[in-house]
């Protein structure tokens, strides 16, 4: 890592760890702060806000227009505080970037995979992508990953590798004495990828959720033979069943990380593992409805607005992210100020929309899949929508595993939740197929129908 970047990085650490500690009110008090000086110099460096907040300069952050990505990416260049920043210039970059490569010799640039349709594109400053890496340095910390001079940590991070992805970013901006981090690619052939594990025998294991279930599973059969101090889930939905397996596997519960390429780190859990606490001194999150109004704790949302408190080149003020959380209504006995969440159910562009037996249409959440094939003996499974049927992918079945019971229990699922169930089909493979970032999704929901040409 450049010596000023270590710098950065470490005097942010040290500032976040004194967060830790305070009450609520000097949190809040925090959070007033900051945002309202992300609010002015949004007003005066961004073309875009000064229509997008006219006349609502004295109105409360609840009152203010939500930011969706598409009007993000659609606006980026007057959204941009830095005339040098524009999206052409930073699609062509991504296009041919290799290694830390800087944009403008000043900015970092992270892509998201666009698996939930358009991708976003968010170039950081240095201070912007310090604390991105900050953010990433407290949920290691809490999940009890430290370092020294006479102990080098060896981490394995099973992830993209493509070179525009946060992660792949983070790990090439970070070179410390203090690490050893090596960089799997989700995507490759499963074998290829224990055998690495079992040469680098690493002290963290770091990967996607859908990807920690199935190295449980290989642990489990003693293909992997690996012994993590710590091991952390993130970017997808863990499951209370792959949590379970897991922590078989490895005798170490995972520690769950919510984070996001348009944040940087959200949530992460504590040793006390009562739910993922929010890093509200970066980010002041509000739970919502499909009508954005506020969801109260207990109840699960359908999206997430976030107010990234850091932003300056690409301000983010009530972004959406269209993930179902639920907040929870008890506290940690850690202390912390920061309130917590219960659950991260999904996305909303997860959810399926099937007929109802009047006419209708009803959306269908994962959770209902979830009640009935995570207690499949398999090594995963997928739900994948056509228009005519579902189609169930189950990876390497136990030898009990029966389709046909499968396939009932799923349309008895779906018709108590309201729907009136197109075709199930059951069909084995031997992993379950991943996307363009190593993401193995549990459900893909059918594209949109179009009109045909006349």
């Amino acid at each position: 890592m450049d010596p000023g970047m270590i710098s950065r990085v470490l005097l942010l650490r040290h500032q976040l760890r004194g967060r830790e500690r305070w009450t609520r009110a000097r949190l809040q008090a925090h959070q007033e702060t900051e945002l309202a000086v992300l609010r002015s110099f949004a007003s005066a460096h961004s073309p875009f806000y000064q229509r997008f907040h006219l006349g609502l300069q004295g109105a409360p952050l609840s009152e203010l227009p939500v930011l969706t990505k598409a009007t993000l990416m659609d606006n980026f260049d007057e959204l941009s505080t830095d005339p040098a920043v524009r999206l052409v210039a930073l699609q062509t970059y991504l296009e041919t970037l290799h290694g830390d490569d800087l944009f403008a010799g000043q900015y970092w640039v992270s892509a998201t995979s666009g698996s939930s349709g358009r991708k976003s594109i968010i170039p950081s400053t240095a201070h912007e992508w310090a604390m991105v890496i900050a953010s990433y340095g407290r949920a290691n910390e809490w999940a009890g990953i430290k370092s020294g001079l006479t102990h080098k940590v060896g981490i394995a991070v099973v992830s993209s590798t493509t070179a525009w992805h946060q992660s792949s970013r983070v790990a090439a901006t970070v070179h410390s004495p203090f690490f050893a981090s090596e960089r799997l690619d989700a995507a490759a052939p499963l074998p290829d990828i224990v055998a690495r594990l079992n040469d680098l025998q690493p002290d963290v294991l770091i990967a996607y959720a859908s990807m920690i279930r199935i190295l449980a599973e290989e642990q489990l059969a003693r293909r992997l033979r690996i012994a993590p101090r710590a091991v952390n889930s993130s970017s997808e939905v863990l499951t209370a069943e792959a949590n379970a397996m897991a922590t078989r596997a490895w005798q170490v519960p995972p520690f769950n990380v919510y984070a996001a390429t348009e944040t940087g780190g959200i949530a992460a859990e504590c040793g006390h593992h009562r739910g993922m606490h929010l890093f509200e001194d970066l980010v002041i999150p509000e739970v919502v409805d499909d009508q954005y109004r506020p969801v109260p704790p207990g109840e699960p949302g359908d999206r997430l607005l976030v107010t990234v408190l850091s932003s300056r080149t690409v301000p983010l003020i009530r972004y959406e992210m269209t993930d179902r959380v639920r907040m929870a209504t008890q506290k940690c006995p850690c202390g912390m100020p920061f309130r917590l969440l219960a659950s991260i159910e999904g996305r909303t562009e997860d959810a399926i929309v099937l007929s109802t037996p009047d006419g209708g249409t009803i959306r269908i959440h994962p959770i209902v899949f979830h009640r009935v094939l995570d207690l499949i003996d398999a090594a995963g499974w997928q739900v994948r929508q056509q228009q005519d049927a579902l189609i169930i992918l189950i990876a390497s079945p136990g030898k009990d595993f029966d389709p046909a019971t499968t396939e009932h229990h799923v349309m008895t699922a779906l018709t108590a939740a309201g729907a009136f169930p197109p075709p199930v089909r059951t069909t084995t493979v031997d992993m379950i197929p991943s996307g363009a970032a190593g993401k193995r999704p549990f459900v893909v929901a059918a594209p949109p129908k179009t009109a045909s040409a006349s």
